[in-house]
């Protein structure tokens, strides 16, 4: 892992399996990801994000979410939409499917760091990470996540 980089894929596994709206937007603040009520109503309304069983939203919910705002720094919504919505169940995205992304993504953010660090010297590692991202997610695709 890039040393630095507040990457909110390492710890989804120790939040609740059911949030609340407030827990989700708490979550998107201390990890810095902009999440706000109307990006979750849109993403709902939109198709990106199933909606919540009553008001309950759930790890995949936020796996989705996370996913969702690391893309949008790469892709379009479409885009995103395209690739996330066939990989997601009536929940979220499955922890499966969110820990094997993870996994592709470290890998490919340790190599491209390793690999482009000389070049990128004045990059932060929050530029490196993203510009990782692009590789990780490429990865991801063409394994096929599920």
């Amino acid at each position: 892992m890039i040393d630095g980089f507040n990457d909110p894929l390492v710890d989804i596994h120790h939040y609740s399996p059911t949030l609340n709206i407030a827990q989700l937007l708490t979550f998107s603040e201390r990890k810095g990801l902009g999440i706000t009520r109307a990006m979750v109503q849109n993403y709902i309304r939109d198709g990106l994000l199933p909606p919540p069983k009553g008001r309950i939203y759930t790890r995949k919910h936020l796996a989705a979410l996370v996913m969702i705002q690391q893309l949008k720094a790469v892709y379009d919504m479409p885009t995103i939409k395209a690739v996330l919505v066939p990989y997601m169940d009536g929940e979220g995205l499955p922890l499966e499917t969110y820990a094997r992304l993870t996994a592709l993504r470290e890998v490919a953010q340790d190599k491209w760091a390793e690999a482009v660090a000389p070049t990128f010297a004045g990059e932060s590692a929050g530029q490196l990470a993203e510009m990782a991202w692009v590789a990780g997610y490429a990865a991801f695709t063409a394994g096929g996540a599920q």
